[in-house]
């Protein structure tokens, strides 16, 4: 048997081969650097939009609820038609920023000046629950007791501020068409009805045309998060959590109806309002400004407009600006 010669690869061809293999590996990981970068950045700007639609729907849901008070009249000018039971202790830590309704304006902000602005607004939450009256007696609804029963609810707890309006009766006897009052425990044992313990006693006897609203104040700042990035934070009565990280600046722009018609004639800054102008706000204009929470998503620094400014930031993070105009539905058109 007759064994033939083997022969190996030559050094040239080792050469050959291998700058074969960097070329394609550097097509590789160019590929894979690439398609990296592109879901880095795809990805931030899906988390951007994300964030700042629901900050928007946020602050919108509250403002369109500013001055909200049910089936009554209100005019912060003449609130004799509104019974305020809130005071010195009730509740605890009673402050008249967060818990007077009657005296503070429903919407209110302060000019961050290079910073970012501060947005309070008080009125109503989403949801009311009807009166319900006792089938053989009235005794849980008639002035002076401290209860009162509803149709089933279970967004309202002890600790909560609520307004009870009366809707249809009109009592002459009576001045006041409306308690503001301070839950002090819910009773939900009962499928048909809801008991709510009140902090002081009700100025009348509330039927069953009469409807109860839940009552919040809450302010919009921008601050830094628990992880280091600019967040927005929403303090509902001074409980301030963080609501949406990512949001770098919050500008807001108050439309003012100046010729009592119910409709804006012009966008003001806070400090152009002025304190004693927030009740002719029937308007509000929220600005947000979102970032990437990280950095060295695009290549080069994105220049930005907000605010009318146009800035050049010194980090390669994605920014994009959000605007809407809410009105006011409890004062446009009224």
């Amino acid at each position: 048997m007759k064994i033939s010669k083997q022969f190996g690869l030559s050094l040239v061809e080792v050469l050959v081969a291998l700058v074969i293999s960097v070329f394609l590996l550097g097509g590789i990981v160019q590929v894979y650097v690439g398609n990296k970068a592109t879901f880095k950045f795809t990805n931030a700007l899906a988390e951007i939009q994300e964030n700042g639609r629901f900050a928007l729907e946020t602050i919108s849901q509250d403002l369109r609820l500013a001055r909200e008070w049910g089936c009554i009249a209100f005019d912060p000018t003449d609130t004799g038609n509104i019974n305020d039971t809130l005071g010195a202790g009730n509740p605890a830590g009673y402050d008249t920023d967060w818990h007077d309704f009657l005296g503070e304006p429903a919407i209110e902000g302060v000019n961050g000046a290079a910073a970012p602005d501060t947005l309070t607004i008080r009125g109503g939450k989403p949801g009311t629950a009807n009166v319900r009256s006792e089938s053989t007696s009235n005794a849980f609804q008639t002035a002076g007791e401290q209860w009162i029963h509803t149709t089933p609810i279970n967004t309202i707890a002890a600790g909560d501020i609520i307004l009870i309006a009366r809707c249809g009766a009109n009592d002459l006897l009576i001045d006041a068409e409306a308690d503001i009052q301070r839950v002090t425990g819910i009773d939900n044992s009962n499928p048909v009805q809801t008991r709510i313990n009140l902090g002081a006693a009700k100025s009348q006897m509330y039927q069953n045309d009469a409807t109860v609203i839940e009552l919040q104040s809450v302010q919009y700042t921008i601050a830094n998060g628990a992880n280091g990035q600019p967040a927005l934070f929403r303090s509902e009565f001074g409980n301030n959590q963080e609501l949406v990280e990512g949001v770098q600046d919050l500008q807001i722009l108050y439309g003012v109806d100046t010729d009592n018609d119910d409709y804006p004639n012009q966008y003001l800054t806070a400090n152009a309002v002025g304190a004693a102008n927030f009740d002719d706000v029937v308007a509000v204009r929220v600005m947000l400004l979102m970032r990437s929470l990280d950095d060295n998503v695009t290549e080069t620094s994105q220049t930005y407009t907000f605010n009318g400014a146009t800035v050049t930031p010194g980090d390669r993070r994605i920014r994009q600006s959000f605007t809407t105009t809410v009105a006011l539905r409890n004062r446009v058109g009224s």
